[in-house]
């Protein structure tokens, strides 16, 4: 054979391998997932977004012929679970379903993240929100939110706010109401949402910030009452709180989970998993179950989450510097 020959069939074979590779990542797209697909979760087993992500895993479950592996990693804020989705290989078997504050606030507040979102991690899709409520006692003087902003500008430091730590969701959420509404609260920063709760309930604060399941059986043995939601919008089944947004324009915070990826899962397998997890979140049954456990599914495209992420990132970022909160 001539060297020329040998060249021209060398060039040829190449050239037949490269052009095999689009087809090769569009067989393996297509037949995936071919074994078990793991999710890693930052909430402890009987959780509500725990309770959420095994059921939208059985119905993938049956989507797919494959086992879902619901991989609990409890602790620190969600940096626990973040590590774990980070050293996880990117091979498309495992995913992380995590909380919004792990993203956006832990980083700013706990010393010692490693992770950066953008650098580490890609998005696939929102799965649900949880907004925040804000909670009196049911004896409580103060009839809605704007009497209860009332009397917190009338006496700075002098109106109490349970939340279940400093630095968490609801303190912050807490926080932004304050500042967009030019009160001052006497902010309480409880070890646990149970402590919060027996607090308000029993006085020693007059308002607690926590998702519509935590309060919800107070609220429906009337010993407890909802000024407002801080949604952005009224969910099904919440009909009845006012959004806090209307008496103090931008006083807007939700809990959300978002189903994340390694950087480095091929791009096929991240756009089935985006469409068939949308689909689960959304059957019926799913969304039943959603409103019980106090999220509501709001599913969407990769580019949503980024700029969503993105906005929230700005929001906390903003909040922590005027409370002057750093990593500790």
């Amino acid at each position: 054979m001539s060297l020329g020959h040998s060249r021209r069939h060398a060039v040829a074979a190449l050239l037949a391998l490269v052009s095999a590779l689009p087809v090769a990542r569009a067989q393996t797209a297509t037949k995936w997932p071919t074994q078990a697909v793991r999710f890693i979760v930052p909430f402890p087993a009987g959780s509500a977004p725990d309770v959420l992500i095994r059921l939208v895993g059985a119905k993938l479950g049956e989507k797919w012929g494959q086992g879902v592996v619901v991989d609990n990693r409890p602790g620190g804020s969600g940096v626990i679970g973040m590590n774990g989705i980070l050293a996880a290989p990117a091979d498309g078997y495992s995913f992380g379903f995590v909380q919004g504050s792990a993203i956006s606030v832990a980083p700013s507040t706990i010393k010692g993240v490693s992770y950066d979102f953008n650098r580490d991690f890609v998005p696939v899709t929102l799965a649900a929100v949880a907004p925040f409520m804000l909670a009196v006692p049911g004896n409580s003087p103060h009839k809605t939110l704007a009497d209860f902003i009332a009397a917190a500008r009338a006496r700075p430091q002098g109106v109490e706010v349970a939340d279940n730590g400093r630095g968490t969701a609801p303190h912050l959420a807490s926080a932004l109401l304050g500042l967009q509404s030019g009160a001052q609260f006497l902010e309480v920063h409880y070890p646990g949402g149970a402590q919060a709760m027996q607090a308000t309930l029993g006085g020693q604060t007059q308002m607690m910030v926590e998702t519509y399941n935590v309060v919800a059986g107070n609220v429906q043995g009337g010993r407890m009452r909802i000024l407002a939601s801080m949604g952005d919008r009224v969910e099904p089944g919440l009909e009845a709180f006012p959004l806090a947004s209307k008496t103090v324009p931008g006083a807007v915070a939700h809990g959300w989970f978002a189903v994340i990826a390694k950087k480095g899962v091929d791009a096929q397998v991240l756009a089935k998993l985006n469409k068939d997890m949308n689909e689960a979140l959304l059957l019926p049954e799913v969304v039943a179950k959603s409103r019980e456990l106090g999220t509501y599914p709001r599913p969407g495209t990769p580019e949503q989450l980024a700029r969503y992420i993105a906005e929230d990132r700005k929001t906390w970022q903003d909040v922590l510097d005027k409370l002057n909160i750093k990593p500790e």
